[in-house]
């Protein structure tokens, strides 16, 4: 049995379409519990006049609350001791929950999976460019893993995303909750909090939703600075600082290198783009679509760039160091 909790502000649409999805669940949950940060688009208004026959709806105010400290009011408010978490912009599979139900004797935290879906060109750029594949679970390959750990992300039960996970209310109180002193990244923290707690994690790539895309270069570019931001808080700094010499140092190859610098930066580029093409190809994306690729992968490397010198410069300043006290030293906020 599952209390499943969202977190929402000004996500009407988005969450109206999720709870559809979590009515269809052949696993329904127990209760659903939704956190909302002050919405002012009638999302809250839809969570309190939403009667689907299966599961109780409960709606906490939370006016201000992150996203992490929604999350942390929501779980402590929960009734049962398994929680799944998702947000209003997914769409769980029928059987999401019911995944979750079945791996439940192997771990204290299960990572579910979250499979991109393009409806745009640009979206479609976006999946196939920045995130992991379902075919990819399980490739051992060379190739694909190595293209992974240097240049993007695959599906880790140790750096669970929030779009799918489930877990025990006695792992998060172990990690002490999700870290509400960060502005993004706090999922990948969180399962990490687990591990360090001397908990199982666990994969299970049959608890998918479906997540669509941002759907403007901006939009994007505002989001992986945010994770980048979050992420510097919580104390991950190689991979940026990775990202930036390579950033860094192209320029350079490109004007002071002579041609084995061009080259050397070439090769880098063509191995960047391999897994992306390779994504591309087997989805049936036309040819004609493919410029968008390298674009995209800029735009994301760049933003995190910056959302990473932004945490640094938090740090400087002493912000989003010390953690937030768990939730579960909080009195519960007022329900509607």
């Amino acid at each position: 049995m599952f209390s499943v909790v969202v977190t929402v502000r000004d996500d009407r649409e988005e969450l109206g379409l999720l709870l559809d999805a979590l009515a269809a669940q052949t696993r329904p949950p127990t209760e659903v519990i939704i956190v909302d940060g002050g919405s002012a688009d009638g999302t809250r208004e839809l969570a309190e006049a939403w009667q689907p026959g299966t599961f109780p709806v409960r709606l906490i105010d939370a006016p201000g609350a992150n996203i992490s400290a929604g999350r942390n009011i929501g779980i402590d408010a929960a009734g049962q001791e398994w929680v799944a978490c998702t947000d209003a912009g997914c769409r769980p599979v029928e059987g999401w929950l019911e995944a979750f139900e079945t791996g439940r004797d192997d771990a204290d935290l299960l990572a579910g999976i979250y499979v991109v879906a393009g409806e745009t060109p640009f979206e479609r750029a976006l999946a196939v460019a920045l995130y992991p594949q379902p075919d990819e679970i399980g490739d051992d390959s060379i190739f694909v893993r190595g293209w992974q750990r240097l240049f993007g992300k695959r599906y880790e039960a140790s750096r669970a995303a929030t779009r799918s996970i489930a877990f025990t209310k006695t792992a998060w109180r172990a990690a002490g909750g999700f870290p509400e002193h960060v502005y993004a990244g706090e999922d990948p923290a969180f399962s990490q909090a687990v591990l360090h707690a001397g908990l199982e994690v666990a994969l299970v790539p049959e608890a998918a939703v479906h997540w669509r895309p941002r759907p403007t270069w901006s939009a994007n570019a505002r989001m992986y600075r945010g994770y980048a931001r979050g992420s510097v808080g919580t104390g991950a700094f190689a991979r940026h600082l990775a990202r930036a010499l390579a950033w860094g140092a192209a320029p350079v190859l490109l004007v002071l290198g002579g041609t084995a610098g061009r080259l050397a930066v070439l090769a880098w580029w063509v191995a960047y783009l391999s897994l992306p093409v390779r994504r591309a190809h087997r989805a049936g994306m036309p040819a004609v679509e493919w410029w968008r690729l390298p674009l995209v992968i800029a735009m994301k490397d760049l933003s995190q760039l910056a959302g990473a010198t932004m945490g640094v410069a938090d740090r400087l300043r002493g912000r989003q160091v010390a953690p937030a006290k768990p939730a579960t030293e909080r009195p519960r906020q007022p329900q509607a």
